[in-house]
């Protein structure tokens, strides 16, 4: 069963999606230009700020603020807003992502330079050039060039020094390479341990006694793609849906939904829930 997200307005999240099978979700680089492009729209629509990214040939990082809108609402909306074009212009079908994203909280400000030079670093370490600002598909030329285009270059640098020229000195030697050797994608909680106890304390308090689990999280619960998922919600009857729809529905019921809240939630009757429910 996927794990119900950490999110809470203010969050910081280091977020990873890769590929179906690590197949290429960017061919060219204007796939990569469309995908920016996006993202910044959503920026404006959604109220979240970007720290950083890197785009890769088969997959990307980010590095993100939330506020009010919550984290898999941004995700969802970008990734459906892309799968879309990329099916299209290449005429393809199926899902182009592969399993969930990954999306590490992060503590404060203090782990975010770390996080910001591992997705930096991530061309390198690759193979595919000798150092950061080589890569043009990533946010480290970004704030080298101290233009705040797409990324949000002020909150980080302002944390360096309130003088700018100073901070640009500062962020250079921020992202040399370090010692410690963290793999970041493995992380769910990146802090130190009082911060991470917190949180872990605090996700079961919240579960205890939330009462009930979200619609939202009862269906992402049965381990639905995020393309099948907006199918779901969108009242798609395509075949292969239905073992997500009845192992939501069967859940619903169990955590005291009706099945008009239910049915709702899917675009669905009462009387078509009552059907897959009884068969």
């Amino acid at each position: 069963m996927l794990r119900r997200r950490i999110e809470y307005e203010g969050a910081f999240y280091h977020v990873i999606q890769r590929g179906n099978n690590r197949e290429h979700i960017f061919r060219k680089e204007i796939d990569k230009q469309s995908y920016l492009s996006k993202l910044v729209d959503l920026k404006k629509q959604l109220g979240f700020k970007l720290f950083g990214y890197v785009l890769m040939d088969n997959h990307y990082h980010l590095l993100l603020q939330t506020f009010k809108d919550p984290l898999h609402k941004i995700i969802f909306s970008q990734n459906m807003f892309y799968s879309r074009y990329f099916n299209n212009k290449y005429q393809r079908s199926g899902h182009l992502y592969g399993d969930r994203y990954k999306a590490s909280l992060i503590q404060d400000e203090r782990y975010l330079f770390a996080v910001l030079r591992y997705i930096h670093w991530n061309p390198v370490k690759a193979g595919l050039v000798k150092s950061p600002e080589e890569f043009a598909w990533s946010s480290d030329r970004v704030y080298r060039s101290n233009k705040n285009k797409e990324v949000d270059i002020d909150f980080i640098l302002n944390i360096l020094s309130s003088k700018r020229q100073e901070a640009l000195v500062a962020y250079v030697k921020q992202m040399k390479p370090d010692d410690d050797h963290v793999d970041f994608e493995t992380k769910k909680i990146i802090g130190d341990s009082d911060f991470i106890e917190s949180i872990q304390i605090n996700k079961v308090d919240q579960e205890i006694h939330s009462g009930r689990i979200s619609l939202d999280e009862l269906l992402r619960n049965t381990g639905v793609s995020d393309l099948d998922y907006a199918l779901i919600r969108g009242g798609s009857r395509k075949r292969h849906l239905k073992t997500y729809k009845e192992l939501y529905m069967k859940n619903a019921r169990k955590h005291g939904y009706s099945y008009r809240e239910i049915g709702e939630y899917i675009n669905l009757s009462d009387s078509a829930v009552g059907l897959y429910l009884s068969e």
